[in-house]
């Protein structure tokens, strides 16, 4: 981890914690987690980034109390059953969706194995979004309420547009600015291409 400014961190992926899944089924990378020290059983974590391989059809973890968005980044796709609400498939790349992680869930794959990314915010004190840019875009941030995760899933992008600041981000790496109360309270960085094919995907996670 390299700190570029105050709360400015860029993580590479020797920062990142692999892990059995909850419910030990599958494996997960997992990219950042608040706190810092949660524990590996994702009973404590306020809020959590990672990157799940699903290699079989199987049960999810269960997170009651959090909401979850998913986007598939690899693989031909997965239906998900629930306990309570109709099923969803997810078929295209890049797509996020968003559920309850306490719905019983299952998982079955469309044609192997599949790679998703994971979001997970706890519903009584945050709430989160998730996109995945791949052009050139403009992104709002308000520091004093908003945690910004950039994830660079293909290529290379550029951050620019706060103190001066402008850093590129390979892929597999994440860029996260942390809450911060003594600047302005709107900040518009620029994400640009350095290299073609650019996928990047952001998380704003918020106070509720």
């Amino acid at each position: 981890m390299r700190e570029l400014l105050r709360g400015i961190r860029l993580l590479q992926p020797e920062d990142y914690r692999r892990m059995p899944w909850k419910n030990g089924l599958g494996m997960t990378t997992e990219i950042a987690v608040s706190p810092m020290d949660a524990g590996f059983d994702g009973q404590s974590f306020d809020w959590r980034v990672s990157i799940a391989d699903v290699e079989k059809d199987c049960e999810f973890s269960l997170f009651p109390g959090h909401d979850r968005s998913i986007v598939l980044i690899d693989g031909a796709g997965m239906e998900l059953g629930f306990d309570s609400v109709s099923p969803h498939r997810i078929n295209q790349l890049h797509v996020p969706f968003k559920f309850k992680g306490e719905y019983q869930t299952w998982c079955r794959l469309l044609d192997g194995p599949v790679h998703d990314f994971n979001v997970m915010s706890r519903r009584e004190k945050f709430k989160h979004t998730c996109e995945v840019l791949a052009s050139p875009s403009t992104i709002h941030w308000k520091p004093d309420t908003e945690i910004l995760l950039i994830y660079c899933l293909e290529s290379r992008l550029s951050l620019e547009g706060f103190q001066d600041m402008k850093v590129e981000i390979s892929k597999g790496r994440t860029l996260i600015l942390d809450k911060r109360t003594d600047i302005p309270a709107d900040n518009v960085l620029k994400i640009s291409t350095v290299s073609k094919d650019m996928v990047a995907v952001i998380v704003c996670i918020s106070d509720k």
